[in-house]
């Protein structure tokens, strides 16, 4: 993907936010309307953190072991991602950390030729899902504004993987290419296309009960693996209320259900640095079967 690549694809997908704001819940209505520099990775909006390396990691550097303790940095796939962040002069924050345990944790139940990221955020899951399985054809499904911030921190990689990169603009869409990016308004694409496994990491807690009902028709359609980690229980700005045992997980079978052990705490440069999630936050591991309608 070159300079003029990257730039027909952002322009396209700036072009198409107005069509991905029909999927948004009250939640991202109301955060979007605070975009002013829709190209800034480094601003939050959200979606997640980007940040340069600075005196910052120092200290950054001892809050993560008191969260996460120690063994999670002496991982392959910890390791692998460090390579990528300093070639970037990018800081490791919490929300990649989590995705190394999440990704380290899925490897030990699946080997999959297919994932679909639903809701990434600063590339995390795209980028966790390569290092972790490598030969896997990876679909990015997102609103336009967060696939937009994916791209460009994509493009400061050295990562082959960019230069396989299609934007999905219809359902009809041809599907030859090693990472998909496709904005919310074309999740019918992902139909029918025998994806193993379906990755949803804190999104499902912030969409409207339809859209979320929408995802868990694609994942049964494909038969598919769900790995779902989000609050037990959220309250939109607009008053909906998510309840994680309310989503559509009827005729699956559980691999795993339990509480998130790293997603119990957070951290911050501010007193009392570390704080507890409130309320839990609940993951799961589940097989929609051949049986599924």
């Amino acid at each position: 993907m070159n300079e003029y690549e990257l730039k027909k694809i952002l322009e396209k997908l700036k072009k198409n936010i107005f069509e991905s704001n029909k999927n948004k819940s009250s939640h991202w209505l109301n955060h979007s309307e605070n975009i002013d520099d829709i190209l800034d990775i480094s601003k939050n909006y959200h979606f997640g953190s980007y940040e340069e390396k600075s005196y910052k990691e120092y200290l950054y550097f001892f809050l993560r072991r008191m969260v996460f303790g120690n063994k999670i940095f002496k991982t392959k796939l910890y390791k692998k991602h460090k390579i990528i962040f300093d070639e970037m002069n990018r800081i490791i924050d919490a929300d990649t950390i989590r995705h190394i345990f999440t990704f380290n944790s899925i490897s030990k139940y699946i080997e999959p030729k297919s994932i679909c990221i639903i809701g990434d955020g600063k590339l995390n899951g795209v980028l966790s899902s390569h290092l972790m399985f490598p030969e896997a054809k990876i679909y990015s499904i997102n609103l336009s504004e967060v696939l937009m911030h994916d791209l460009v921190i994509l493009n400061k990689t050295n990562l082959k993987i960019k230069k396989e990169v299609a934007l999905i603009e219809n359902v009809d869409q041809e599907d030859n290419n090693k990472l998909n990016l496709i904005p919310s308004n074309f999740k019918n694409f992902l139909l029918n296309k025998k994806i193993d496994l379906f990755v949803n990491i804190a999104s499902f807690q912030e969409m409207r009960k339809s859209e979320i009902a929408d995802y868990f028709k694609i994942i049964k359609n494909n038969h598919a693996i769900l790995y779902c980690c989000n609050r037990d229980y959220k309250k939109l700005v607009g008053g909906e209320e998510i309840y994680f045992n309310e989503y559509p997980f009827n005729d699956s079978e559980r691999i795993f259900w339990e509480s998130c052990t790293w997603h119990k705490k957070y951290y911050s440069l501010r007193y009392p640095f570390i704080r507890k999630f409130k309320p839990d936050i609940l993951h799961c591991l589940v097989k929609f079967s051949n049986k599924t309608n």
